[in-house]
């Protein structure tokens, strides 16, 4: 699949057909659906059908191997999907080019066999899900897994590494190491999460991936997209500024960065973002900017 070209703006239509999606009860969210809508950021032109199509052919097949029927259990769903996926499909964590967009795309990721993990993640959950389990995302620190319910027991599995079991205490202790000292429980982490929250993540990486990238236009349509997901997310309301400046777009950047500051009481970053403030103020004036710039 080749790199589409990133240079332009967000399309409304498409930011209000993600935004569709991934709105309402938690029950009526199509993540796969979701998922694809967020790919349109890379790629405006996708058609989610052949993607879907794959997704249920995958299940198929994972029915074929495992029978159908109340008899066939949790552990064998789960067992037949990793088989099928990891082994037969050969779909396995982007170690090589981890930040390459096109790992966050769910329709590349179906296309090129690898990913990001949480793209993976939603690949399992998807394919296994369409096969008769319930599959939940998993946030962890640093490292996004699955985890599905088996006799009354969680049990949590790592696409990114070919679908490896992780046992819940060692996941636990892994989570607690990276929490120590902050206060904050590792249950928390250990919970399964959102569709909304997934696709926020997901998000998230794809404007990672673009800044890695020095790509501030594929940055800022992630941002968009984020915004119409959360539009109180005050962070993406600074960011979508930041990135305006680097875009040389003054004006719509001294406006977010307005509305970022108007509803942020003094913090850690205010004085920086203030100094930008002052600056794109003098640039829309048509002053020469300070000698520093702070962005």
């Amino acid at each position: 699949m080749d790199q589409p070209d990133t240079a332009r703006n967000s399309d409304p239509d498409l930011v209000g057909a993600f935004a569709n999606l991934a709105s309402g009860a938690e029950e009526t969210i199509d993540l796969a659906r979701a998922s694809l809508a967020a790919a349109t950021i890379v790629d405006p032109a996708l058609d989610p059908n052949p993607s879907l199509k794959r997704l249920d052919d995958l299940a198929a097949a994972v029915r074929l191997r495992v029978g159908s029927g109340e008899q066939v259990g949790a552990e064998a769903i789960a067992r037949g999907s990793v088989e099928l996926l990891f082994e037969d499909e050969g779909f396995t964590g982007d170690e090589d080019d981890y930040y390459n967009p096109l790992n966050a795309c769910l329709d590349a990721v179906l296309e090129r066999r690898r990913g990001l993990p949480i793209l993976l993640s939603i690949l399992f959950i998807e394919v296994a899900g369409r096969a008769g389990l319930t599959v939940q995302g998993v946030g962890a620190p640093a490292h996004f897994v699955v985890k599905y319910a088996n006799q009354g027991r969680d049990r949590f599995l790592d696409p990114f590494n070919g679908g490896v079991e992780i046992p819940s205490a060692g996941l636990r202790g892994q989570v607690e190491q990276s929490l120590a000292g902050s206060g904050v429980s590792p249950d928390a982490f250990l919970e399964g999460v959102t569709k909304r929250q997934i696709l926020g993540r997901v998000l998230a990486n794809l404007k990672g991936c673009f800044l890695r990238r020095r790509d501030p236009a594929g940055a800022l349509r992630a941002v968009d997209y984020q915004l119409a997901l959360t539009p109180w997310a005050l962070d993406e309301v600074r960011d979508r500024g930041l990135i305006l400046y680097q875009l040389e777009r003054y004006d719509e950047s001294l406006q977010a960065l307005h509305s970022y500051r108007e509803h942020t009481p003094a913090s850690g970053s205010a004085g920086r973002i203030d100094q930008v403030i002052r600056r794109l103020e003098r640039i829309v004036d048509g002053l020469p900017p300070e000698a520093a710039d702070p962005a």
